[in-house]
């Protein structure tokens, strides 16, 4: 082989390396857990005939070394923004899964030109607005408040994704624009309620304004982080736990400085419904939930309609069990063991990415109010009552996760078994090791 060829075949790695990357950052920028990530980028790299890929995949960045043949290239690459969008990860997915052998980095990189041109958002503006006052109301009726209350809920909700979506144009800091939606959606929520109850059309309880933070709850990277650590990928999971608190932080240190200057306590409400109509209420609760943080993520509406079946089915089944005296924890994990098991077949058959499924059915359950009251307690120096809050916090979320950890473990061998990619370059190795 002359030089010429050398310096072909060097181009070529080239360009199929940065191909591999660029999908990978992109899958990493839409918000999808580091193992469906690293997943994609191998996939990719076999369709491009590379011999073997490894990553390190954060938060906000990706490491990848590949081979081929004698030669090896390391390339970094930074995402410079975090978030969420479904319909970008089951179309970079769906690349990534059904590349024919012979692609070249070019044609690879001009299906992602592509992607990037014809994939945008599903929802209008105006709708993403709702859609977050409709998740907030939806978690209003599961925490036990007043329809009234509610509705003060969906309005000043829907002002704090207002004032999110205009702030995150504007590629500000996203835990300074986390509180900023906090204020404005509990100002909104106190200007309502004094208005209804001081003009007497109706007595709007206080504490419905914890209700009205919920859009800001992460939950799509909270429970990623767990699935990342189950796989045993700390990097990523940790990153990603770690970037969940820092804005869980800082809603809720922006809502508590309300709080203070109000003198209001987020006291849990006691609305208490009929039996027949409870059930009723819930199920449609949880449906305007889902629905509306599908939306947030930018869920097709495939998605959506399906997350809402599998939404309705785990928390429907988690609220009867505490109902039967099952503590609460274990309830949200059996919900989402059930919501894990039946998205499976579901994803298969919808040719759907699972994870766009099970999570907006999943953050329904998230116990975003507790969050918010621990840190309300932390800050008055109750460590009773914030201990409490905090600890039904922390294990209802880790054992959501682990509920759909434990569906994915027992219907997909790929997770049931942390085996090393063969390959001519990895080290040898024996099951005895």
């Amino acid at each position: 082989m002359n030089s010429d060829d050398d310096l072909r075949h060097d181009h070529e790695f080239v360009n199929d390396t940065e191909a591999v990357i660029r999908l990978g950052s992109m899958l990493l920028s839409s918000g999808t857990g580091s193992y469906r990530v690293k997943r994609a980028m191998t996939d990719t790299g076999d369709a491009l005939g590379m011999d073997r890929l490894d990553a390190t995949v954060g938060l906000t960045e990706i490491t990848v070394t590949a081979h081929r043949g004698d030669n090896f290239r390391t390339v970094a690459r930074e995402v410079y923004r975090v978030r969420v969008d479904s319909s970008r990860i089951s179309a970079l997915e769906e690349l990534a899964h059904n590349l024919p052998e012979g692609m070249t980095g070019r044609d690879v990189e001009a299906r992602l030109d592509n992607i990037s041109r014809t994939v945008r958002p599903q929802w209008k503006e105006w709708q993403t607005i709702l859609a977050g006052g409709f998740a907030c109301a939806g978690f209003a009726i599961l925490n036990k408040f007043s329809l009234a209350d509610s509705l003060v809920v969906l309005l000043a909700a829907s002002a704090g994704q207002f004032v999110r979506g205009r702030l995150n144009r504007r590629w500000l800091n996203q835990f300074g624009v986390a509180a900023l939606a906090s204020a404005a959606a509990c100002l909104i929520y106190l200007v309502v309620a004094d208005l209804l109850t001081n003009t007497g059309l109706h007595t709007i309880h206080g504490p419905g304004y914890v209700a009205s933070l919920l859009f800001l709850v992460p939950g799509f990277p909270m429970i990623t982080s767990i699935l990342d650590m189950v796989r045993m990928d700390f990097t990523a999971g940790l990153s990603r736990a770690m970037y969940s608190v820092g804005l869980i932080l800082a809603a809720t240190l922006s809502a508590w400085v309300f709080s203070v200057a109000t003198g209001l306590l987020p006291l849990p409400a006691q609305t208490v419904l009929p039996n027949p109509w409870a059930w009723l209420a819930y199920a449609a609760a949880t449906a305007c939930g889902v629905a509306g943080f599908a939306i947030i993520f930018n869920s097709s509406p495939r998605m959506l309609a399906w997350a809402v079946a599998l939404g309705v089915v785990g928390n429907l089944c988690r609220l009867a069990l505490v109902g039967a005296n099952l503590p609460a924890q274990l309830a949200a994990g059996v919900g989402g063991l059930a919501i894990g098991f039946l998205a499976s077949p579901l994803s298969v058959r919808t040719k759907l990415p699972r994870i766009t499924l099970t999570v907006p059915a999943c953050v329904i359950m998230v116990p975003g109010a507790s969050m918010y009251r621990t840190v309300y307690w932390l800050n008055a120096q109750d460590m009773t009552k914030a201990l409490t809050f905090g600890a039904d916090a922390v294990l209802t979320l880790v054992l959501i996760a682990c509920g759909l950890a434990v569906a994915r473990m027992c219907t997909d061998p790929a997770w049931a078994h942390n085996l090393p990619i063969p390959s001519p370059h990895a080290f040898k190795f024996s099951e005895e090791d």
